[in-house]
């Protein structure tokens, strides 16, 4: 396992969905699930978010509560976390809002994405692209590359298919779920883990080491065991 502490912090509702079958169909924000995701992301060095999750939502998540911000100044961290879209095809429009926010970006993409995409010189003006691999995303490599430049604590923010490669490949090592009280439904809605799935004899193992019940949510905070 890494040195770097690796932390997914995901919601879903009670039947297991992280968003509607439509993405990107409006959703009230709950507060004190805002509260918790902001707690939570305040402690990162970078955020990790899948370019599906940042298509839908058009930019990253920053940091706003003045106590927070200062306690990340005391900590030497700065003011936001970097933010790293990870995306293979790198299938990124220009227009995202999140390529003007005021944050440091990285992208996570191949040697492929960089030549199929034609925008990829003008994105590289935008983002820090930092290619993985051929075809496929080298989690080894991401992880030496974060540890070299100093990053030591990384918040996932989903999707689906991120989970399931950091999962995959053994980089988390904590999960904070939060259980909306409201039930989605529907086949196709995205759930937290993607990817191919796991057998039972190499699924990973979860050990329960906090929970929070504020009015009808419920907030779990699991350790990877395997």
């Amino acid at each position: 396992m890494s040195a770097i502490q690796t932390t997914v912090v995901l919601a879903m509702t009670a039947d297991g969905k992280i968003s509607a079958v439509d993405p990107k169909a409006p959703r009230d924000a709950d507060p004190v699930d805002q509260a918790h995701l902001e707690y939570q992301a305040s402690f990162a060095d970078l955020v990790l978010v899948g370019a599906g999750t940042i298509r839908a939502e058009g930019g990253t998540y920053t940091i706003r509560n003045p106590e927070l911000l200062a306690a990340r100044k005391v900590r030497g961290q700065s003011p936001q976390p970097i933010t790293c879209v990870v995306s293979g095809s790198l299938d990124l429009s220009l227009d995202l809002p999140f390529l003007s926010q005021d944050i440091e970006r990285w992208i996570f993409t191949t040697r492929t994405g960089l030549k199929r995409n034609s925008d990829a010189t003008s994105l590289q003006k935008l983002a820090e692209l930092i290619d993985l691999g051929e075809t496929d995303l080298d989690w080894d490599r991401a992880y030496s590359l974060m540890a070299e430049r100093g990053i030591h604590k990384v918040i996932v923010l989903g999707g689906g298919a991120l989970t399931a490669a950091l999962l995959k490949a053994g980089r988390i090592n904590d999960w904070w779920l939060t259980i909306w009280p409201i039930i989605y439904g529907g086949k196709h809605a995205p759930s937290p883990v993607e990817g191919e799935g796991f057998l039972p004899q190499a699924a990973p193992h979860l050990q329960l080491v906090e929970t929070r019940q504020v009015g009808s949510q419920l907030f779990l905070n699991y350790r990877i065991l395997n």
